[in-house]
């Protein structure tokens, strides 16, 4: 019996497996590497999305491979388009909520010292990995639409990413956890005098689940102190 397309993607396992498959077919083995799951647990996500006709299966010798099946996928999309109106919204009012104990402390640029540093230095910060792991987080981030990246977020764990704007020295923009909270971080610099006026906008949080609002409340209150350690890094003389 067909499983429901709706009823397959109710699991985030399921929903990261597709996005596992998004660029090209991957073995069972080699997908069971992308998840604390036995083999066996996973090849049961997969047949349900086999049910579903979400994904297609090709034995080659030994193993089997999976390809992602997006048409059924067209159903989602027709359900979901009415209720656009909704979530853009609420995606403007999350934004609102994350930011408003860091935007004034993200508009309070210039950075110093005095001068202030231009865009491309900041730009730097934001875009250069080994600049990026002493201010946040260790990760081969890159200005690059498309570009997949890890973050590692400590005792959170290594955070999937995914470049998804790039407008050099005025704006990055990328998806953030994709395969649990799947928010979107902004960064936005504007030239001020000779320096820069930078802006932060953290996304999409799930108001409606215990771990979205947890993570609303931590990110919260923690990223003042990123931005502190950002302009500490900024301040350090060139070399």
């Amino acid at each position: 019996m067909p499983t429901d397309v709706f009823s397959a993607l109710a699991n985030p396992v399921r929903r990261k497996l597709l996005d596992c498959l998004r660029d090209g077919p991957r073995a069972v083995n080699d997908l069971a590497g992308e998840f604390e799951l036995s083999r066996p647990a996973i090849s049961e996500h997969l047949q349900v999305l086999r049910q579903a006709r979400l994904v297609r299966e090709e034995p080659r010798g030994r193993q089997r491979y999976y390809h992602l099946e997006a048409d059924p996928l067209a159903e989602v999309r027709q359900w979901l388009h009415p209720f656009e109106h909704y979530w853009r919204g609420r995606s403007t009012r999350c934004a609102t909520s994350s930011t408003r104990r860091t935007h004034d402390r993200a508009r309070c640029h210039p950075l110093r010292p005095v001068p202030a540093p231009p865009p491309a230095v900041v730009w730097q910060a934001l875009t250069d990995p080994r600049l990026h792991a002493r201010w946040w987080a260790a990760g081969d981030v890159r200005a690059e639409v498309g570009h997949r990246f890890t973050l590692d977020m400590g005792s959170w764990g290594e955070q999937p990413c995914e470049v998804i704007a790039v407008e050099p020295e005025r704006l990055l923009s990328y998806r953030f956890a994709q395969a649990t909270l799947d928010t979107t971080i902004t960064w936005r610099l504007e030239p001020e005098g000779a320096g820069t006026r930078l802006f932060l906008e953290h996304a999409g949080f799930d108001l409606d689940s215990p771990l979205g609002r947890k993570a609303l409340d931590g990110m919260g209150r923690g990223w003042p102190s990123v931005l502190e350690h950002l302009a500490t890094v900024l301040a350090e003389p060139a070399g």
